[in-house]
């Protein structure tokens, strides 16, 4: 929902001044940091990630795992999830204030952490576990050790990912309200400004389309674009392309206090305090989701699309859409400010103008198959191809068109081009396809797979139904039918002729698969399920010995399993001594 908080006729001067006092705290709670060194951020919390806000705030660790990682406050450990994607190994610690502090990535846990741990794994016969625990279970003093930095999950370097969230809510709140010791003196940076034609008669200095000027610092924290006074002749909304940096880090991090004013009055406002994962995936209708996928460029629009539900706004005018009234010249502000109270501007000015008559009145019109309402479920068909786009399921009501492009080589269908990758989605919609032909068989061994050019595919698997192959998709693309009869590989990373295993204090085995992908693996010694690790990022699954769970100086048998999303399976056995 939309909060609107009616800021009237106050200078840009004090409405600047209104909007940093009180910036970036909040002084009835205090914590202790998570880490005993200083603390340098390699992202922030809100930052725009693929379909998500980001979470949290990431700790730089030096390059290293395995640096220690503590309580922030008293409570107790609540949740524990150990995952190969995500957050990896992640510890939750509720503290009594209404907060619960969330460490994730982590190398590994407290040893008696990890004996509890383990027990749940191999009760559950699964590495990835995730369960509550009673507030008795393990307690907690504020500063006590809980874990130990690492890489795990979708983590790309070593890090701490470190959140806040109300407990009541499960809601992320910005850790950087609580006055943690982190230096910060650099403004975000403005670098490009868009306006939008939001009618078919909107003309921008006199074009078609959307309007891009890269801007110039023309002193300090203040930036220009070239055309100091822009000419619309109808309604349009904005965009900026910014960043925020800090103190010891090159990373580009996200905006904090987003600001802009029309005529010294706000127009568009929101602070990133806090956010809902319910809401999380509406980042694709807050910025120009084109631009991000085409340029990987972060723009945030001023414009509220039909079902943006984001709570984030503290003032939207008119859904974000300026339509000026008559033909004076109207000042634009944007005042971009970091938690800490850095803070940019750019200005210019914008008035309304009488179209061309050279001109014609509308750009031509653009051909589409099927108009697709956000607000009600959607189909369409066509020969060998069904579609099902739920209600909700887009930002707002679209001009649908779809190709059909011919068969790849190896594949077992047309080539499907629905709509265009720049085109987002909330929630995911249904595709049914009807293969041209397939052994004999094998349907089951059928899956939807995205085509990125015609060398490189993705799969996306699918479900067959006996006649089609029924999947759900969360973003439009180019999609095909494509078959996997083949086994994944395992191979061992130590001599398969070593039968004395005495001297190792772990066996690992690569794990790929060609298409499908990785379902399930499981080890076994001596008839028992054994505890495999699994890190997609390096193809690896790792065994540690289990001295409390593995009789010693005696032969025994291993048997690893691995099969893929379309259970092919491969097995590979051999005998040892430990």
């Amino acid at each position: 929902m939309l909060r609107n908080i009616h800021i009237r006729f106050l200078p840009v001067f004090f409405l600047l001044l209104a909007g940093l006092s009180g910036m970036g705290q909040k002084p009835a709670v205090r914590f202790s940091s998570p880490v005993h060194f200083p603390i340098y951020l390699s992202s922030n919390f809100g930052e725009i990630r693929p379909d998500h806000f980001h979470s949290g705030i990431d700790i730089k660790t030096n390059g290293r795992t395995g640096e220690k990682i503590y309580a922030i406050a008293d409570g107790f450990i609540s949740r524990i999830k150990v995952a190969v994607s995500g957050f990896g190994k992640a510890v939750y610690v509720t503290h009594p204030n209404g907060y619960t502090s969330v460490y994730c990535h982590l190398s590994r846990f407290t040893d008696d952490v990890t004996a509890y741990v383990m027990q749940k794994q191999y009760r559950q016969k699964s590495y990835t576990v995730d369960f509550s625990l009673p507030a008795g279970l393990f307690r907690v003093n504020k500063g006590q050790l809980i874990g130990f930095s690492g890489n795990t999950g979708n983590s790309f370097g070593p890090h701490l990912h470190f959140e806040i969230r109300e407990t009541r809510k499960e809601a992320p709140v910005n850790p950087l309200l609580f006055s943690f010791p982190v230096k910060d003196t650099i403004a975000p940076r403005i670098y490009r400004l868009f306006l939008y034609p939001e009618n078919p008669l909107t003309l921008i200095n006199n074009r078609h389309g959307r309007y891009i000027a890269r801007t110039r610092l023309a002193r300090a924290r203040r930036y220009v674009i070239p055309d100091t006074l822009v000419h619309v002749t109808g309604p349009f909304s904005l965009g900026l392309e910014a960043q925020d940096y800090m103190n010891g880090s090159h990373n580009r991090c996200g905006i904090y206090s987003f600001r802009m004013l029309l005529d010294n009055q706000d127009f568009f406002y929101y602070t990133m305090d806090e956010f809902t994962y319910d809401e999380t995936r509406y980042i694709n209708s807050y910025i120009d989701y084109r631009e991000k996928v085409k340029n990987n460029r972060n723009v945030i629009r001023t414009v509220i699309l039909p079902n943006n539900r984001l709570d984030i706004y503290r003032k939207v005018e008119d859904k974000g859409i300026v339509s000026l009234s008559d033909d004076g010249i109207h000042r634009v502000d944007f005042i971009i400010s970091d938690i800490h109270g850095n803070t940019s501007r750019l200005h210019f000015y914008v008035v309304k103008t009488e179209r061309p008559v050279t001109l014609k009145s509308t750009p031509p019109p653009a051909g589409y198959l099927s108009r697709m309402y956000w607000d009600r479920d959607n189909y369409y068909s066509f020969d060998g191809f069904r579609l099902f786009i739920p209600r909700l399921a887009l930002y707002d009501t679209l001009d649908f068109n779809m190709q059909i492009k011919p068969a790849l080589p190896r594949s077992f269908s047309p080539v499907y081009v629905i709509q265009d990758p720049y085109t987002p989605l909330q929630k995911r919609y249904t595709v049914w396809i009807t293969p041209d032909y397939f052994p004999p068989g094998y349907g089951d061994k059928l899956l939807l797979a995205e085509v990125s050019n015609p060398s490189h595919t993705r799969p996306y698997g699918g479900e067959w139904t006996g006649k089609t192959v029924k999947g759900d998709l969360l973003k439009f693309g180019r999609y095909t039918l494509l078959i996997d009869t083949v086994s994944p590989t395992v191979s061992p990373v130590f001599n398969p002729s070593l039968k004395d295993f005495g001297k190792l204090r772990f066996i690992r085995f690569i794990i790929r698969d060609n298409l499908a992908g990785i379902a399930s693996y499981n080890g076994y010694i001596d008839g028992k399920w054994v505890l495999f690790e699994y890190e997609p990022k390096r193809n690896l699954i790792t065994y540690r010995f289990d001295k409390l769970r593995l009789r010693l100086q005696r032969k025994h048998h291993l048997r690893l399993e691995v099969t893929d999303k379309r259970n092919n399976l491969t097995v590979y056995e051999t005998d040892f001594f430990r």
